[in-house]
């Protein structure tokens, strides 16, 4: 297989999203034409897919070092360099992109958002800096000894706006509003900082004596931009008159002037895509896609702009959703974005990737199949060949979506696995589909009796017992719950159970709410605080949470 040969395999592949196919074709290309610098261009583009930004950066040098005048080189190094962090080296690079090729819109915008990069970067540190600074060591106590925030920390907001900014100083952009946190950064930093309340008022200085601007200078004469050929100064004027045409939605019109522009200048392939574009609003499809190919190939032999091939691209893509040919217009999109990666193609991309993604769910849907399936499974099942009965379901599931006994069967071979938190995700999707299905409600509980998740196994349990109230696996499963909690409050909690219980959104906003953490702390030096506490119920509530999930441990 030759080298040209094995790259269109790896751009095929590349259009597909199998960027790892890609990689080997482009590689094994290479091998056989190590000096094409087209070949490390698409390679690096692969690995920046893949986010290999280091080894992406390699190909980009290496096709810069083989062609140092290709503007798509620098476009490649800087993109690596830029998703490395590297950003003054990227700006420079874009820079040179830019020598080479002056209009090139692509290498301008990925520059703009580079430089954007750098200035966000610069400002947030320095800000952060500053913030980290003035909220470090003893904040607390350094207000609490000025007399003009002391009386703010009754204020439970305040203290836990403070603390806030003291885990994280960019929180500080949140609180700019608050004047008490403007006055409590003038104290921290030694810096008067006034309130508007306690501001005085400057006295109004005279006005100044109105300056003289100076001359404006005269603005220096453009050069006369050079005259194009009769031929295709005559082309341009039957193009304009057709865009006219176009806009007045005349489209035969239009594609007669766009055709007598061909004849004039038969090469250029700005006047093939926008017949096509006229041709694509009359319905003419297959005529579109017709010009959209020829403007590929003629734009390849003269080695055309490549925004104007991911143009004609993109406009294949649009006829083929036109057509229905769902597989087509996604390989359209991939190579229009493989050429020119444009916000607007991108959201065409998603779209039809979408409509593509639930018309082959719905074409799988056959509830006859979806019950072999299951019945396959269960067979499985009970000879303990676990994995292939998980196959069996999820070919079941995905014939019968709707079905929850496959959610149910599936979820009880995860747990065979010991592959716990998938179970529950299968069951909880049982549930959903049939909340008064007691396995559905069995299998969760169970499974978070396995991952120490008590308190959510007891809800789980609970539930199903509501349903069927002398269920023995539901009450045997209590009681194992009830005995599990009572040993893990007597021993601390291992590593792991703590992580999972510090991830809790419930536990971790208990736990960042000042006044709890003031509870805890008089709980912990005072036992008739802590039974003066427990009589609120929703204090007591929420220590009953920090207790259960083993954060909180009571003698």
């Amino acid at each position: 297989m030759s080298a040209d040969e094995l790259k269109g395999k790896g751009n095929a592949a590349f259009s597909k999203g199998d960027y790892e196919e890609a990689i080997n074709f482009f590689t094994a290309a290479i091998q056989i034409d190590p000096n094409s610098h087209v070949l490390y261009s698409n390679r690096s583009a692969a690995y920046a897919s893949q986010k290999k930004y280091t080894d992406a950066l390699k190909d980009a040098d290496r096709c810069i070092e083989i062609k140092p005048d290709w503007a798509k080189g620098y476009s490649r190094k800087g993109a690596a360099l830029h998703f490395l962090g590297k950003l003054d080296e990227a700006v420079a690079t874009y820079t040179q992109g830019l020598k080479l090729e002056p209009e090139n819109a692509q290498i301008k915008q990925a520059l703009e958002e580079v430089q954007k990069a750098k200035f966000q970067r610069s400002e947030e540190g320095n800000a952060n800096n500053m913030f980290a600074n003035a909220f470090s060591g003893d904040v607390l106590g350094k207000l609490r000894a000025n007399p003009d925030t002391s009386k703010y920390l009754a204020h439970p907001d305040f203290v836990k706006a403070i603390l806030e900014i003291q885990q994280n100083p960019a929180n500080f952009q949140k609180y700019t509003g608050d004047q008490r946190i403007m006055m409590a950064l003038g104290v921290l930093l030694g810096i008067p900082i006034s309130t508007t309340s306690d501001m005085d008022v400057e006295p109004t200085p005279p006005p100044k004596a109105e300056e003289k601007k100076p001359a404006p200078k005269p603005e220096p004469k453009k050069e006369p931009e050079p005259e194009l050929p009769d031929d295709k100064k005559k082309a341009e004027e039957q193009k304009n008159i057709g865009n006219e045409f176009y806009k007045k939605k005349e489209f035969d019109k239009a594609i007669d002037h766009y055709n007598k522009a061909l004849e004039f200048d038969p090469n250029n392939i700005v006047y093939i895509t926008n017949r096509a574009a006229a041709l694509y609003e009359k319905g003419d499809f297959n005529g579109c896609l017709k010009d959209c190919q020829l403007a590929v190939e003629e734009g390849r032999k003269q080695r055309a702009d490549y925004k104007n091939i991911a143009k004609a691209f993109s406009r294949m893509g649009n006829a083929y959703m036109k057509l229905d040919k769902l597989d087509d217009a996604v390989e359209a999109y991939n190579k229009s974005l493989t050429e020119d990666r444009t916000p607007q193609t991108l959201a065409l991309l998603k779209k039809a990737e979408k409509i593509k993604e639930e018309r082959d769910r719905l074409a799988k849907i056959d509830p006859q199949r979806a019950l072999e399936h299951k019945e396959k499974g269960n067979k499985l099942f009970q000879e303990g060949q676990i994995p292939e009965a998980i196959k069996e379901y999820t070919e079941a599931i995905d014939r019968n979506p709707s079905d929850h006994v496959p959610f149910s069967n599936r979820a009880a071979c995860y747990m065979k696995l010991a592959e716990y938190r998938l179970a529950i995700k299968d069951a909880d999707e049982c549930i959903k589909l049939k909340p008064d299905f007691v396995k559905g409600w069995i299998r969760k509980a169970h499974s978070h009796y396995f991952v120490k998740e008590y308190e959510k196994a007891l809800e789980a349990y609970d539930k199903g017992m509501q349903l069927e109230p002398n269920n023995q696996e539901m009450t045997d499963g209590v009681q194992r719950t009830l005995n599990a909690m009572t040993a893990s409050r007597q021993q601390a909690p291992d590593k792991e159970s703590l992580e999972r219980a510090m991830a809790d959104p419930e536990v971790q906003t208990i736990l960042s709410d000042p006044v709890m953490r003031q509870i805890l702390q008089d709980m912990q030096n005072d036992p008739k605080a802590a039974a003066d506490h427990l009589k609120n119920p929703a204090i007591a509530a929420k220590i009953q949470k920090l207790v259960n999930a083993g954060v909180l441990r009571v003698a």
